[in-house]
């Protein structure tokens, strides 16, 4: 029309009807980055993070392996040996306490003849410590002490201790880690005062020490071996259960093994030439 001016041409895009990168309508990209989501950065690897069984089992038969070496290796001196012989001639209950810083040569001190039971946390990080007992062939009592701050929680104590029993009155061997599974460190719980006096058993002391082995950073200062070593085992005189019920005398009971278990500790440090490792301040 005359006046008006001519109509040009005008180049358009057609929009993308899905939200892509790429336009599928004209194979040409879009204006607009593709988002990527973010992702956490991936937390440090931690052994509970091995939680699948094949791997459970694959780590205990290496942390059992690690362990008869370091044992097989080590030039041991042992003192109180009496008082083994004495346990071994007298077949019937017995309660071996350690501490949970010592605990890991435990299936090595085993009696001749009687079934050894390992009392060991329900929780995950009691998978690893069950898989390597398991390997050596010791009777496996899940369950973890109650927190008296939070008596309504049980972490399969009364489970654990009714296994316990049954196995103290079946004349087996329960070893504890009496200060576990989460300290303070080098004090004694309250349990093994009342699993001795209900199964009248008694409670043998033991704990060992090497020259060059390491204290790891953990709450209960852990004491890792090193092969090809020299180290010190103590068996300490075996403790009666308690002679009574009482509060007076289950607390007697409790400060008799927690000094019993302190000193055969200092004399494994002391001859295997290391400073011994202190308690924790009581809760």
């Amino acid at each position: 029309m005359r006046g008006r001016p001519p109509r040009t041409a005008r180049w358009t895009m057609r929009r993308c009807a899905i939200s892509s990168p790429t336009c599928t309508a004209c194979s040409t990209p879009t204006t607009r980055a593709a988002r990527r989501p973010t992702r956490p950065e991936p937390p440090a690897m931690r052994l509970r993070d091995f939680s699948s069984g094949a791997a459970i089992r694959a780590l205990g038969w290496l942390g059992a392996a690690y362990i008869r070496l370091a044992w097989a290796t080590t030039r041991w001196r042992v003192e109180g040996l009496e008082h083994r012989q004495a346990l071994i001639a007298a077949p019937g209950p017995l309660i071996g306490a350690f501490w949970h810083n010592r605990i890991v040569f435990s299936p090595m001190t085993r009696l001749p003849g009687r079934r050894a039971h390992a009392v060991i946390s329900a929780n995950r990080d009691g998978e690893f410590m069950a898989a390597v007992a398991r390997s050596f062939g010791v009777a496996l009592i899940r369950g973890s002490s109650a927190d008296p701050r939070k008596p309504m929680k049980d972490k399969g104590g009364r489970a654990a201790y009714a296994a316990s029993l049954r196995a103290l009155r079946a004349g087996d061997t329960v070893v504890i880690a009496v200060d576990g599974p989460r300290g303070p460190r080098m004090r004694v719980q309250p349990g093994a005062a009342a699993l001795a006096l209900a199964a009248s058993a008694p409670i043998a002391p033991v704990a060992f020490a090497t020259r060059r082995g390491r204290y790891l950073d953990s709450w209960d200062r852990f004491l890792l071996p090193w092969p090809f070593d020299s180290g010190v085992m103590v068996y300490g005189a075996p403790l009666p259960p308690p002679a009574r019920a009482t509060p007076g005398a289950m607390e007697a009971h409790r400060q008799a093994l927690e000094a019993a278990l302190t000193e055969v500790s200092r004399r494994a440090d002391t001859l295997a030439g290391r400073a011994p490792i202190a308690a924790a301040p009581q809760a």
